[in-house]
């Protein structure tokens, strides 16, 4: 459930049919991002703005405070 943004109450205290299409639906999407080609060339910032996937700062790790 942690990877559907569920706390572990939240997670508990859903029924056990919705647990189970959470968990098949989590299988689908692992099975399906595996056929996808994830290489150095498409991780270009380009590329990942047209995915919506670009950072609008630079993570915490990543600072440097000079």
């Amino acid at each position: 459930m942690y990877y559907m943004g569920f706390s572990y109450s939240e997670g508990y205290s859903i029924p056990i049919w919705q647990r189970i299409w959470f968990i098949e639906r989590i299988n689908k999407e692992i099975k399906e991002s595996q056929g996808q080609n994830r290489s150095v060339e498409s991780n270009t910032a380009d590329n990942r703005s047209l995915m919506g996937r670009s950072r609008g700062e630079v993570p915490a790790k990543l600072r440097r405070f000079t």
